[in-house]
């Protein structure tokens, strides 16, 4: 044997040499190498009650069958409480213990199992809910816009709404009149054109004709010739409307109005045509439009005078072309 070995063999350390006498005092076990039974620590007892528990769980055994407990057995003895640290310990009895439940993962708890049936009512509830305020909704929108709708009349009160595509009708049942006076159909008219200037004026030229004809005596008495001119007529001492020297019947009707109204106060002033006296004289065809000045003088020499008078600063031709005597004698003489 070596010295390795027998070192191995020999304890580590001499207690008599640590201690002296004293190890005499310290008890001794016993010869067989077993320790004199006493009271356990506390700790030392629970545990090994927990490693005898959890060794009895592990393998099944004859206490693990109920049915075969009929008598009690020896190892049926009162547990220790030293071995629980002194705290009192109930025997469980397998056949009322409630089963064991199984460990697993933590999750969220389940809750009531009648809370989620609730939730769904009440979405139903707020479902249904809305459904009835939509037709609820809806069909007093209809009412709205046809109160007749509902009983499958028609509303023509005070307050119904008018027809945009029917045409208006009076009180008394008929159309209502337009602005021209005439009644509004429905159907569109056609405006008329405006009338033609030249055509008014020639219609206004006729009727002042046939007033000033009746009150003029054909009797060779001398007037004052003022204007002669006929349609298109072409004057170089004059303009027209237009600019031009041509004349229309709208310048001569303006031209009477004009003088009409500047002699009306020295003289009566007359219209009438050159087919009306004497020899009845045409112009290129055309009879020619008169203005005439009925002064109280009835000689020539009396109607000269006049003449020079209203258009004192003219004299010679040029005097002649806005003033003349004229003898009105009886037609086609």
């Amino acid at each position: 044997m070596s010295d390795e070995r027998q070192g191995a063999e020999r304890p580590i350390w001499n207690l008599r040499e640590l201690v002296g006498d004293l190890a005499d005092e310290i008890p001794q076990p016993p010869p067989g190498g077993t320790r004199p039974q006493g009271p356990a620590p506390a700790s030392a007892a629970t545990g090994a009650a927990i490693r005898t528990s959890s060794a009895g769980a592990s393998e099944p055994s004859e206490r693990d069958e109920p049915s075969e407990r009929d008598e009690p057995s020896e190892r049926d003895e009162p547990l220790d409480r030293a071995a629980f640290g002194g705290l009192p310990v109930v025997p469980v009895d397998p056949t009322t213990a409630p089963e064991h439940a199984p460990w697993g993962p933590f999750g969220p708890p389940t809750g009531d199992p009648q809370r989620p049936a609730g939730a769904a009512l009440r979405k139903a509830a707020g479902l249904v809910l809305v459904v009835l305020l939509l037709l609820v909704g809806t069909a007093y929108g209809a009412y709205r816009l046809d109160p007749g709708a509902a009983d499958g009349s028609t509303y023509d009160g005070p307050g119904s709404s008018p027809d945009p595509y029917s045409a208006p009708v009076a009180p008394g049942g008929g159309p209502f009149p337009s602005a021209e006076g005439s009644l509004d159909t429905g159907i569109p008219t056609t405006t008329p054109a405006p009338e033609d200037p030249e055509a008014a004026a020639l219609t206004e030229l006729s009727r002042l004709h046939e007033q000033d004809l009746p009150t003029i005596s054909l009797d060779g008495r001398y007037v004052a010739q003022l204007a002669s001119k006929s349609v298109g007529i072409v004057d170089p001492e004059q303009w027209a409307a237009n600019g031009s020297h041509t004349f229309y019947a709208t310048d001569i009707l303006a031209e009477h109005q004009q003088l009409r109204t500047e002699f009306g106060g020295e003289a009566r002033v007359i219209l009438l045509l050159s087919t009306d006296y004497g020899r009845q004289q045409l112009y290129e065809g055309k009879p020619l439009w008169l203005t005439f000045a009925v002064v109280p003088a009835e000689s020539k020499d009396g109607v000269d005078a006049w003449c020079r008078a209203q258009f004192a600063q003219l004299n010679g031709a040029e005097l002649e072309n806005r003033c003349v005597a004229r003898r009105l004698r009886p037609p086609g003489t």
